[in-house]
């Protein structure tokens, strides 16, 4: 099973999701890697906040398709 990191991030009001577009091979691999992600957030943006999710390649789909966007998979 693969995994994609998401961040949900706000700042000013305004929210935005973002996703990488390489998948990890294990949830230990990308949950590795979102608390690198969350560290250099909340460094680099102090006064964001947001939310770091692993989802696997289906919930990923539904991700996208809950979001109206084209399934990139």
């Amino acid at each position: 099973m693969k995994f994609v990191l998401i961040l949900y991030m706000c700042m000013a009001g305004v929210c935005e999701s973002v996703y990488e577009q390489n998948f990890y091979n294990t949830l230990e691999d990308c949950e590795m890697a979102s608390k690198e992600v969350m560290e250099y957030s909340k460094k680099e943006y102090p006064m964001a906040s947001g939310k770091i999710w692993c989802l696997t390649e289906d919930e990923f789909k539904k991700y996208l398709k809950y979001l109206g966007q084209p399934n990139e998979t």
